[in-house]
């Protein structure tokens, strides 16, 4: 009987299936990583949507849009136009840990920690207001690391709230929707709803800055200024150097050194930025979720921020 011998794999044919494999491999990644940023976006876009109806269903119960900073009755207290949602985004619970009669917990005398059931309204994750595009949202604010001796944690939003044109509270600016004790009702964008934003997105800042801190007035605003992802920096009262005031920064701010930005209280300026690429997400007025082009001409993009300017576009952005 004559013994046959098996035949192995040379080395050069090792190092050929290996290169087809690299090749294939390679070929196949970027297909893979487009799909996963389609998924993403599509969530995205279905949490600005839960957003967008839970302002609408804000809107049915109150007569008009909650306010997008403020004092407005019933509260004693200034908050943002995100926590007078909760209600109506299935986060009655912890809104319950508000009395919106009592004076606000940093207003009293002097300035404290916060009491425990505000704890719980502070740093309450909601997964409606995360970007799945941006894991760093989902991470709490300390001003510990800040250089503060208060211990406040705060949690973060990728949507911000449409105030239009011009720095927050300044006097010659032209409002959006959501601004300063606003009462916008549907009625009064006479521009029409499926013309005009209602919020959009925006890259929450560093750890040391308050943009995108959903619980504070200066946190989830953004202005029609500049169109989407443009690299201008924003203005902003505090601005974390390690972050936001650094070269390439993905959402810039100009810091001053300390984490200090470069204005007062109530002037802040953001931009809506998003880390999909080509542009932004954003909820119309009219309950209808688009993406918008960071092409788009900055003329359209700010009309699309004043409910009754009297502009006119193309639908098709």
């Amino acid at each position: 009987m004559v013994a046959t011998r098996q035949r192995g794999f040379t080395l050069v044919e090792l190092l050929v299936v290996i290169a087809i494999i690299g090749i294939l491999i390679a070929l196949l990644l970027p297909a893979v990583q487009a799909a996963r940023e389609a998924a993403r976006r599509m969530q995205c876009g279905n949490n600005i949507k839960q957003v967008v109806l839970a302002l609408h269903n804000y809107h049915g119960a109150n007569g008009h849009f909650p306010p997008g900073d403020g004092y407005q009755p019933p509260s004693a207290q200034e908050w943002s136009w995100a926590v007078r949602a909760f209600d109506f985004i299935e986060q009655d619970r912890t809104g319950k840990g508000i009395n919106w009669n009592a004076v606000h917990w940093m207003e009293g005398p002097g300035t404290a920690d916060p009491p425990p059931e505000m704890r719980e309204v502070l740093t309450a994750q909601i997964p409606a207001f995360h970007c799945p595009s941006d894991p760093e949202v989902a991470t709490l604010r300390d001003t510990r690391l800040c250089g503060f001796t208060l211990d406040i944690q705060t949690s973060k939003s990728s949507y911000a709230g449409n105030y239009g044109q011009g720095q927050q509270r300044a006097s010659n600016r032209v409002n959006g929707v959501l601004y300063s004790n606003s009462k916008t009702k549907i009625s009064d964008i006479k521009d029409g709803t499926s013309n005009t934003l209602l919020i959009s997105e925006l890259i929450a800042g560093g750890n040391c800055s308050v943009r995108g801190t959903y619980t504070y007035v200066e946190g989830p605003l953004f202005m029609v200024d500049y169109t989407p992802n443009d690299p201008t920096p924003d203005l902003t009262r505090w601005c974390d150097d390690t972050a936001d005031a650094v070269p390439g920064a993905i959402a810039p701010c100009i810091g001053t050194g300390g984490h200090k930005g470069t204005v007062g209280l109530y002037m802040v300026l953001h931009t809506s930025r998003s880390l999909h690429p080509g542009g932004v997400t954003s909820g119309l007025c009219d309950g209808s979720v688009r993406s918008i082009s960071e092409e788009i001409s900055l003329d359209i993009w700010r009309a699309m921020g004043s409910p009754n300017g009297g502009e006119t576009f193309a639908k098709d952005l």
